[in-house]
């Protein structure tokens, strides 16, 4: 423990002053109250997180895909920061974690290619130039899909393609099927890669940061497989995160067996995430359900280990939904919608 904290005490104390520029409650309220980008971009300039970013921007010429572009890119700037003052072994775990980024444009592309205008986000220029220079995407022809064929054709020399060539064996596959299949690419790619990290603690940090997810996701994905495609189990198998962490291989095949909910959730109870069953069973959106979960897997994850990779992993998550909520508050004013419907987002996402 003294090793990782006396590594760790500068880049943490670095991490809390990006933490003291997010949002609040308060701001994202006040944002929900606003009438146009213009006012958003106004009120964000005069933020201490997005000064910089914004401070170009002509509030009364900005459109929404510019202001998201550039609130996408406030990301990567984070992650730069972080990069530029980490020292070596901190870098090897911030070069692993980038592999989740190729992954977020690509998804932000692929919402284009479904044309989900409530959901699609602009992607910044300083994502696109940063995969440029480490990325073999075709970045352009992407960019430029604007139909789901254009899209997988435009990956069919990428280590992607495959992944989603496997969707093919279902009938009608969703947005949320595609985005899944990209992500499971990911972590698996992301898992692959923690050997490169030297120390046996961080190691054992990152297998913890990851490891519930990937369970996680995989009980998420054997659900709706089953409930909403009833596919057979070697399809489901074949579909799922191939990586076991607390969800031994028996419990999965189990529960891919499962005649119905009530032995899917019985076996589910004869696991380690047993107490989540009863408040997964009353969740109305699984996306909701996963996302509250992660959160609480990260926060439990950074307070355990405060001095070690999982702060760096939990300041950048808690980034990147900023970023997602900022996102849906400007599209839903853009789109006219309730303020009251927008501000009970808020107090879900929030609590």
């Amino acid at each position: 423990m003294g090793e990782l904290l006396n590594q760790y005490t500068a880049i943490t104390t670095k991490i809390r002053g990006m933490r003291g520029k997010l949002l609040k409650k308060e701001d994202y309220l006040n944002l929900s109250y606003l009438n146009s980008e213009a006012e958003i971009a106004s009120y964000l300039k005069r933020h201490p997180g997005y000064q910089h970013m914004l401070a170009h921007v002509v509030e009364n010429k900005v459109t929404r895909f510019e202001l998201e572009g550039l609130l996408n890119s406030s990301i990567y700037e984070d992650y730069n920061k972080l990069f530029r003052f980490a020292n070596f072994k901190q870098r090897k775990f911030l070069q692993i974690h980038a592999i989740t980024y190729e992954v977020i444009v690509l998804k932000k592309f692929l919402r284009r290619a479904f044309n989900v205008a409530d959901i699609y986000q602009e992607v910044g220029n300083e994502f696109l130039d940063f995969l440029s220079r480490h990325s073999r995407l075709d970045l352009e022809t992407l960019q430029n899909a604007r139909t789901l064929e254009q899209f997988r054709e435009s990956l069919i020399e990428s280590r992607y393609y495959r992944p989603l060539k496997l969707l093919e064996n279902i009938q009608n596959p969703t947005l949320f099927d595609y985005e899944s299949a990209l992500d499971t690419y990911a972590f698996t790619a992301i898992w692959q890669e923690k050997n490169k990290l030297i120390n046996k603690k961080e190691r054992k940090t990152f297998e913890k940061i990851y490891g519930m997810q990937f369970d996680l996701l995989n009980i998420v994905f054997i659900y709706r497989y089953k409930k909403f495609y009833d596919l057979p189990a070697e399809q489901i198998a074949s579909l799922l995160i191939p990586i076991n962490y607390r969800l031994k291989p028996d419990k999965i095949q189990m529960l891919i067996e499962a005649h119905n909910q009530d032995e899917f959730w019985k076996i589910i109870e004869t696991t380690i995430y047993a107490k989540y069953v009863e408040e997964f069973r009353n969740q109305s959106s699984l996306d909701m359900f996963y996302e509250k979960l992660i959160d609480d897997v990260i926060k439990g994850r950074e307070k355990e280990a405060p001095y070690s990779a999982a702060a760096m992993y939990a300041y950048l998550h808690d980034k990147e939904k900023e970023v997602a909520l900022i996102t849906r508050i400007i599209e839903a004013i853009h789109y006219g919608r309730d303020k009251a419907r927008i501000q009970q987002v808020i107090n879900q996402k929030l609590g």
